[in-house]
C-alpha cells in the first residue's frame, strides 16, 4: 500500500507570504530601524558633548539635524548645525527675566567656553511678548532698542571629533540588530496571510 503526500499547494502559499515579507515587512523594518538607531546615536553624541560645553543635551540636540531615512533612501544623515547655540544654555544660575523691582537688571552670569563670566550690560528676556521661552540680549546703543541676541559656543568642532565618531558608531552597532529584529516582528505580526 502506498501513500502519496502533496504539498505543492502549501508551498505556493509559503512562497507567497515570503514575497509579501520581502516587499512590505522588511522595507518598513529597514526605514523604522535606520531612523531609530539615528535617534539613539544623536542622543550619545549629545551625552558626549554638552558636558565638554557646559551646555544641557536638549540644546545640543537641536543643534544635530536628522534627514531621515525614506523608502528610495535608506540612509540617514546626522548633520551638526553650524550655528552656535544661545547663551541662555551656558547661564549659571535662574533663566528668568532679569527686570528687579526698581526698574534693574540683574547681571548675567555663564559659563561659555569653559569660563564663567559676567555680561555687563547683558540682560534676560523673553523671546517674544508673552513667550515663556527667554533669552540674553545685549543693547546695541544707548537707546530701548535694537537689541542683539548673544550666542555662546557652537557644537560643529566637538561633533566632528573622532571619539565622538566612535561613540555614534559603537552605538549604531549596539543598537542595529536588536531594533531591526524588533521592528520586523512588527510588521510581520501586522501582515495578513
Amino acid at each position: 500500500m502506498t501513500f502519496d503526500v502533496s504539498i505543492e499547494g502549501d508551498l505556493k502559499s509559503l512562497r507567497r507570504g515570503l514575497r509579501g515579507l520581502e516587499k512590505q515587512a522588511v522595507p518598513k523594518a529597514t526605514v523604522r530601524t535606520l531612523n531609530r538607531v539615528a535617534n539613539s546615536a544623536k542622543s550619545a553624541s549629545a551625552r558626549h558633548i554638552a558636558p565638554q560645553m557646559g551646555s544641557r543635551q536638549a540644546g545640543v540636540k537641536r543643534r544635530i539635524r536628522t534627514d531621515r531615512a525614506t523608502y528610495k533612501q535608506l540612509w540617514v544623515d546626522l548633520i551638526a548645525k553650524a550655528k552656535p547655540l544661545p547663551l541662555i544654555e551656558f547661564v549659571v544660575g535662574s533663566k528668568k527675566p532679569t527686570q528687579q523691582p526698581g526698574g534693574k537688571r540683574g547681571l548675567v552670569k555663564a559659563k561659555a567656553w569653559g569660563k564663567t563670566r559676567t555680561y555687563r550690560g547683558a540682560f534676560i528676556a523673553p523671546q517674544r511678548k508673552g513667550s515663556k521661552k527667554t533669552t540674553v540680549y545685549m543693547r546695541k546703543s544707548g537707546k530701548r532698542l535694537p537689541v542683539k541676541q548673544l550666542f555662546g559656543p557652537g557644537i560643529m568642532q566637538l561633533f566632528k571629533q573622532r571619539e565622538n565618531e566612535r561613540i555614534m558608531e559603537r552605538k549604531v552597532k549596539e543598537r542595529l540588530p536588536k531594533e531591526f529584529m524588533q521592528n520586523l516582528k512588527f510588521y510581520i505580526s501586522k501582515m495578513r496571510v
